[in-house]
């Protein structure tokens, strides 16, 4: 029985209410038939996410505080919790409230082995459930909860996410012809350079940040890996060449070069644990073969840039420009895809193929280019367009804005402010 344990994690909610939050973009439904889980990479803001939506349940007269249940599974009272043990969280609470809860909020559910088996009961509450690692991705939590689910991913902050947790209030159109361009650009620098997760934003002092950044490394990357030398240097290696393509021998070749002779098999299996633990995302060629998407190298992202200043890598403005363009892509629900001339190791590459269904709608290339595009990138923009007839053409620069040939030219702090 872990009734008392329960007793005494919940009762310190109940007593203590909701934390202050700063609101996020990302709004989770309020009145959900099924299941809501919360996915992302730890330090990202999902509890935060859960507290507000905990205030818009109260705020909209949806329950009454002490109709509300939530505990957070890795508090060292809980430790080792089973599947079966949650009964006990129900019945401390309706021992401390009188009530049966109306809204279930459940952080880090992962670590309760098999909990897709309790949830399959009737239960007459509104769930979410948040997790971090790989026992939370959308296929895990399908294949636990039988299709009863829907699943948001949370990202460390957007540029939008981040103006507003400074206080910037900015009229993006306005800003195209005023001086506060000036001032957003040098936001934006700022904003590329040390991330967006919400404690390191929040924090001014940089080399308080580099700290946070290194301790999130350690802590959590490393972690999430396996926690051995070779995860540290597998993690080490995505993050000195995050926006470019990443070959698996290569990779393997320059482990074993630095003295790591592990197999094939095993980095495989820990790029797939970095992949699922949110911390890198994998792009692949656009092609409708699956065989051909497997077998052509995959472009890396990571789920931040400022872990390359954390951890001392010299900063590439235009490599950290990429990986925000991918990561502002995947908030506004696309899959993209890159794009490469066939045939031709030093042919022509288009950074992003954004689509539905493998029919293309814009290609985008992300260049830093003050006051000019380079005609290279117009050039290989043509002849992926004359190869998938797109529905637009799109080059992100640094500061430069127009129209040349068909391709529209925008800056990436505009860009990034337009709305979802």
């Amino acid at each position: 029985m872990r009734t008392e344990d329960f007793k005494s994690v919940i009762s310190e909610f109940l007593t203590y209410g909701i934390p202050e939050v700063r609101e996020r973009e990302l709004k989770l439904p309020l009145e959900p038939n099924i299941t809501v889980t919360v996915s992302g990479g730890r330090r990202g803001g999902k509890t935060s996410l859960l507290y507000e939506t905990m205030r818009r349940v109260l705020d909209n007269g949806l329950a009454q505080k002490d109709e509300i249940l939530y505990v957070d599974l890795e508090h060292p009272r809980l430790r080792g919790s089973k599947v079966e043990e949650l009964d006990d969280m129900l019945v401390a609470f309706r021992e401390l409230t009188g009530k049966s809860p109306k809204y279930l909020f459940l952080d880090e559910i992962q670590v309760v082995q098999g909990y897709g088996t309790w949830f399959r009961r009737r239960l007459d509450a509104k769930i979410y459930l948040t997790g971090s690692s790989s026992s939370l991705t959308p296929r895990k939590v399908a294949e636990e909860l039988r299709g009863r689910s829907v699943n948001f991913e949370v990202l460390p902050l957007s540029f939008r996410e981040y103006l507003s947790f400074l206080g910037v209030k900015v009229n993006r159109d306005l800003a195209l012809y005023s001086d506060e361009r000036g001032r957003l650009l040098s936001l934006l620098m700022e904003y590329l350079t040390f991330g967006g997760y919400p404690a390191v934003v929040l924090e001014r002092d940089p080399v308080m940040k580099r700290m946070i950044l290194r301790s999130y490394f350690d802590s959590v990357v490393v972690r999430d890996l396996g926690g051995t030398p070779q995860a540290e240097a597998v993690a080490r290696i995505l993050i000195s060449g995050y926006s470019t393509m990443l070959s698996i021998n290569k990779l393997y070749n320059s482990l074993r070069g630095m003295g790591f002779p592990l197999s094939k098999e095993k980095l495989i299996e820990m790029l797939r644990r970095a992949e699922e633990s949110y911390f890198y995302y994998p792009v692949e060629i656009f092609e409708r073969s699956e065989r051909k998407r497997r077998v052509n190298p995959r472009k890396t992202y990571i789920v931040d840039t400022g872990y390359s200043m954390g951890l001392g890598y010299e900063f590439s403005i235009s490599r950290a420009m990429e990986n925000a363009v991918y990561l502002e892509l995947r908030r506004r629900g696309y899959q993209p895809y890159y794009w490469k001339e066939y045939g031709k190791a030093e042919g022509a590459e288009v950074d992003f193929v954004v689509s539905d269904n493998f029919r293309a709608r814009e290609l985008i290339q992300v260049t830093y280019a003050k006051d000019r595009i380079e005609e290279r990138e117009i050039r290989a923009l043509k002849k992926a367009s004359a190869e998938l007839n797109p529905e637009r053409m799109t080059i992100i620069t640094w500061n430069h804005r127009g129209e040349m040939e068909g391709v529209r030219a925008i800056p990436l702090w505009y860009w990034l402010l337009e709305k979802m």
